[in-house]
């Protein structure tokens, strides 16, 4: 029978130093009984290049005992890997990214301390992305095995063992830092690694079946991916310090002119776009290209592999690809960022979005296919006392509502600012005129100035001096049959709705809707129409005749074309705002607006001083 893996490497001698950190680790029962291993050994010099020449220890008795461990835990993989073994692993999978990911093996777990992923090439590796191999450890021979770029030796390897294979080393094979690690010792990502770290945190071990509290502290993420867990791999587009500077230099004045000031949010939105999960080579991102899946969904970043990609980091649970630029995330890239960068201003709001759901629909996630939004915003001065959050749940929601009155589903910035006319938001049509914009109820707040305070491809952001009064659908209070009620002109025609016996039908709020044409009391008397004489049935038919289903504002101030009126007869229109005229069927004669776009609760209402 064979020997053991640490018996055949005593047999071979240049060994002593590592099978001395077994011995010091008490890891010599361990290695050769309790499972199977391959073992990647190294030789004596290679021990004391990684601890004395590397790591600047004076002898190898002053190195921790945690670290002896790690370093012998790093050199056996689990489970007994020949070289067959290791090329058939390669090709006998189909597709490209599987093959990428075969080559990643698992070293061996001790106790809490999981064990690194490493990655071993082989020669149809170099075949197939002898490139990727080049980008990760620069030029080197390539053929034979390799592992972490470190060469294995050409005849010092299939070393049968009773608990395993032995492979002999070329080279020293040092262990690769956790992805946290890595980051906080690569200099041109110095300012990312800060931005990570902001997002640490730590939790205490496990409680054991006897109440035990391990109280080792565990390092942890809370931006999706734990990147100090060794069984998470990822793959991260890291931007070098000067992509984070190039990318804020238009917003320095906004940060206090300093990259310190970034806001939280900012960076934890921009570091989550930058985090991809499972292992990407070089020649997977080029396939993929243009398309990527991040934790902040669907994100658009150009030809990273290609064109923003300048270097790599090498770590053991993540490949780190330095770009030369920001993956911006589709967050950043809507309306919402300005809340996000601007948030000393717009606190408020900001903490509506965060909490209250306020900016949900105006950014999407997954395809960058934003619907152009304009926001119209209030400063926490004009908000006022109490803040968002101090609201009792009521008055919170009333202001929630106040809030999506001024946004828009339009990038007014791109149409070349605003124009006269009526926009549509959720909570009823605002009239923008003359630096002012006009609830439903008439009420009116200022635009402060024609520039937005922010702007992106898909939207912009303009600040005013005021809330707007929210449209409530449900109201039966404003609804176009209150709105002719309030109206002393319109007396007649609510007489022959009222013997059409259709007041319940236009008090209806929620799913239905009315354009409502009422003729003026004087029109009545030009047509010399008499309610009192008229049949219940004739009144319905002419009332029908005037009511459009569906809400229809002139909102341009220029309307040409047909509707159809609640009988299937078109009523034809043109004109301009409170001018429009409109014609029933082929009649003579046109019907001019005397009163436009007055909107209730279930429709809107125009006076017209002709009976269709």
């Amino acid at each position: 029978m064979s020997n053991s893996i640490l018996g055949i490497l005593e047999e071979k001698g240049d060994y002593d130093l590592f099978l001395s950190l077994v011995d010091r680790a008490n890891l010599r029962k361990s290695l050769s009984e309790s499972a199977i291993y391959t073992c990647l050994a190294p030789r004596n010099a290679f021990v004391e290049a990684y601890f004395i020449d590397r790591l600047k220890y004076s002898s190898l008795e002053q190195v921790p005992l945690t670290a002896l461990r790690n370093y012998v835990n790093y050199h056996f993989i689990n489970g007994m890997y020949y070289m067959y073994d290791l090329e058939k692993r390669y090709t006998s999978t189909e597709s490209l990214i599987n093959k990428s990911r075969m080559t990643n093996y698992k070293t061996r777990t001790e106790g809490k301390d999981v064990g690194k992923s490493l990655r071993i090439i082989t020669p149809s590796f170099f075949s197939v992305q002898g490139s990727d191999f080049d980008f990760m450890y620069g030029d080197k021979d390539k053929g034979g095995y390799y592992v972490e770029g470190v060469k294995i030796s050409d005849t010092e390897r299939d070393i049968d063992a009773r608990n395993g294979v032995v492979h002999i080393l070329d080279e020293p094979l040092f262990p690769t830092l956790r992805t946290d690690l890595a980051l906080a010792g690569d200099p041109d990502l110095s300012l990312f690694s800060k931005w990570i770290e902001k997002h640490a945190q730590f939790t205490l071990g496990a409680v054991d079946q006897y109440g035990n509290v391990d109280t080792t502290l565990y390092k942890n993420f809370s931006f999706g991916r734990n990147l100090a867990d060794e069984n998470t791999l990822s793959t991260l587009f890291a931007p070098t310090n000067q992509a984070i500077a190039d990318y804020f230099e238009p917003y320095m004045d906004i940060i206090d002119n300093t990259l310190d000031s970034v806001p939280q949010h900012v960076m934890y939105s921009l570091i989550r776009s930058s985090i991809h999960a499972n292992l990407w080579y070089h020649s997977d991102l080029v396939r993929n290209q243009p398309q990527w899946s991040a934790l902040t969904g669907f994100i658009s970043f150009g030809n990273p592999a290609l064109e923003s990609i300048v270097g790599f980091t090498p770590s053991s649970n993540s490949f780190i690809y330095k770009t030369n630029k920001v993956m911006e995330s589709p967050e950043m890239s809507s309306v919402r960022s300005g809340i996000m960068m601007l948030y000393k201003r717009y606190g408020q709001w900001f903490w509506m979005f965060t909490n209250r759901g306020l900016g949900s629909g105006i950014v999407d996630p997954l395809f960058y296919q934003h619907t152009p939004t304009t926001l119209l915003v209030q400063s926490d001065e004009v908000w006022g006392s109490p803040f968002a959050q101090d609201m009792d749940a009521l008055t919170l929601e009333a202001r929630l509502n106040e809030a999506r009155t001024g946004i828009f589903h339009f990038d007014a910035y791109t149409d070349g600012g605003f124009k006269k006319r009526f926009y549509p938001t959720d909570q009823g049509y605002i009239l923008y005129d003359n630096n002012k914009f006009y609830d439903y109820s008439g009420h009116s707040v200022n635009l402060l100035t024609p520039d937005p305070v922010w702007t992106k491809p898909t939207g912009s952001i303009f600040e005013i001096d005021g809330f707007l009064t929210p449209l409530d659908r449900l109201d039966p209070e404003i609804t176009v049959w209150k709105k002719m009620e309030a109206n002393a002109d319109l007396s007649t025609f609510r007489a022959l709705i009222e013997k059409a016996t259709m007041v319940g039908e236009l008090q209806l709020t929620g799913f239905f809707t009315y354009s409502v044409f009422a003729p003026s009391n004087a029109a009545f008397a030009a047509a010399e129409i008499n309610v009192s004489t008229i049949s219940a049935q004739d009144a319905k038919n002419l009332v029908n005749r005037h009511i459009v289903t569906n809400r229809y504002l002139f909102t341009d101030g220029v309307f040409e074309g047909q509707l159809a009126n609640k009988r299937g007869e078109y009523l034809s229109f043109s004109g301009a705002w409170d001018t429009f005229k409109v014609q029933f069927q082929n009649n003579t004669g046109q019907a001019d607006a005397a009163k436009s776009n007055v909107q209730g609760s279930n429709g809107v209402l125009h006076v017209i001083n002709k009976v269709l």
